[in-house]
């Protein structure tokens, strides 16, 4: 049965109790939900800058696979996904600054967001050292 990794209380989106997990572990891969520049106590969008955002995002990130177990040098894939395509340098100089080479794999793709001034979110996929499967 796979492992479901819940940060404090949980992303509730107004409800009593979380309607997410922040990342499910499955054997030694760890599947994390999509993370989006969203304050989980408030609900809303934390910045209109993408700079902001990224940042967010991956600070977000960075906590859920500590609180996994894993790191970033364990991230095999992560897919990005971007309000505006413009935003895609910016984008990639966030990557290359997050990413020692080898980087992992990765996929982006320009979206629309159920809620307005999201400019990215981010899924990713990840290995747990020395968790076993």
């Amino acid at each position: 049965m796979p492992d479901h990794i819940t940060i404090g209380a949980g992303l509730s989106m107004g409800g009593s109790e979380p309607v997410i997990s922040d990342a499910v572990r499955s054997g030694d891969l760890l599947f994390l939900s999509g993370r989006a520049a969203v304050d989980p106590v408030t609900l809303e969008v934390v910045s209109d800058s993408f700079d902001e955002q990224a940042a967010f995002v991956l600070r977000e990130v960075g906590e859920v696979l500590e609180a996994a177990g894993a790191g970033w040098g364990d991230v095999l894939r992560v897919e990005c996904h971007l309000a505006d395509g413009a935003d895609f340098p910016a984008w990639n100089r966030a990557w290359c600054e997050r990413f020692d080479p080898p980087r992992p794999a990765r996929m982006t793709l320009v979206s629309s967001f159920p809620m307005p001034g999201i400019l990215i979110e981010l899924q990713v996929t990840a290995r747990v050292p020395g968790s076993g499967s």
